[in-house]
């Protein structure tokens, strides 16, 4: 992970919880799933380039 995909997701870890209403329950799970992972490894969290691509797509819809 680089320092601007740490960064990113601290951002998107700062700011889920005021538009968590407006996600999918899906779309909840995922994210906190990743955020549970994120939280526990930082830096070093592996994410995938289909992960990114959906908490892009999550992320674009209705938080950032």
């Amino acid at each position: 992970m680089t320092q601007k995909e740490y960064d990113w997701l601290k951002r998107l870890e700062r700011d889920v919880d005021k538009h968590w209403d407006e996600l999918t329950q899906w779309e909840q799970r995922f994210t906190e799933s990743l955020l549970e992972r994120f939280r526990r490894w930082g830096i070093k969290t592996k994410i995938s380039p289909k992960e990114w691509a959906r908490i892009t797509e999550i992320s674009d819809k209705a938080i950032l």
